[in-house]
């Protein structure tokens, strides 16, 4: 397996379990219909974090008639919370359309082959990759209604894309398929839940469980980005988050 294919297949093979057993209907966007986006380009700042060599990632085959394009580490391990490097990821690309969420996935790697334990969630969009934030919050907060949306497990790592949407243009329906359960119940990740679907911003909450007695863990993530080529001929963008499940003391 080359280098590609080795850093992309514990993505593919997270969403082809996803497909496989998730359970749920596709999500409907944030209520009312969406304030029609104007054609601009997405901000970008700075430029995405260098890709560097991956570590082993498990051993696994590609969906069938899916074709990996490229992959790449766009965060190494890190605390995305430290102000020197914070979890932030930029792309440029023209709009409309908006990318849309069409599929998640998650999945365990508790024992991979010279790599640390980890979660995984996986955000695939179409058109293409959407900028990105993420970072650890006390508590996950609607952004429409600004009230708090109760998640599994002591803190929350916050994840919010820019320019990307989760339902239709004309906000009639959802476009992801088949979501897992809100309940995860994995070694790190417990839970998740969305906060908003609203003016091309789209925002998710991860519940990340931790040991009692701990206020501060600094959890480290990496992010993986693929773009694959399904056998409909369609690209896909993958945006892999992963969370250290290493033990605490």
């Amino acid at each position: 397996m080359n280098t590609t294919r080795k850093m992309a297949a514990g993505v593919l093979a997270a969403l082809a379990l996803t497909a496989a057993s998730a359970c749920g209907t596709s999500r409907p966007g944030a209520s009312g219909t969406p304030t029609p986006q104007p054609t601009i380009t997405a901000p970008s700042t700075a430029t995405p974090t260098p890709a560097q060599s991956p570590t082993t990632e498990p051993s696994a085959s590609p969906t069938r008639g899916t074709t990996v394009i490229s992959a790449r580490v766009a965060y190494q391990w890190h605390w995305p919370n430290d102000s020197s490097r914070p979890g932030a990821v930029s792309h440029t690309y023209p709009v409309p359309p908006v990318p849309e969420l069409v599929r998640i996935g998650v999945g365990d790697h508790p024992s991979d082959p010279g790599e640390r334990p980890y979660n995984r969630m996986s955000f695939t969009f179409n058109t293409a990759f959407p900028s990105y934030q993420f970072r650890y919050v006390d508590q996950l907060v609607g952004d429409a209604s600004g009230q708090p949306i109760p998640l599994e497990g002591r803190g929350v790592l916050m994840i919010s894309f820019r320019e990307a949407q989760a339902h239709t243009p004309d906000g009639t329906k959802g476009t992801v398929v088949s979501p897992p359960a809100a309940h995860l119940g994995l070694s790190r990740m417990a839970s998740y839940a969305i906060a908003g679907d609203y003016e091309a911003v789209l925002t998710y909450g991860i519940g990340i469980n931790w040991p009692a007695g701990q206020s501060n863990p600094q959890i480290a993530v990496r992010v993986y980005e693929v773009t694959m080529q399904t056998a409909q001929g369609q690209r896909r963008y993958v945006v892999a988050i992963d969370v250290d499940a290493s033990p605490l003391g």
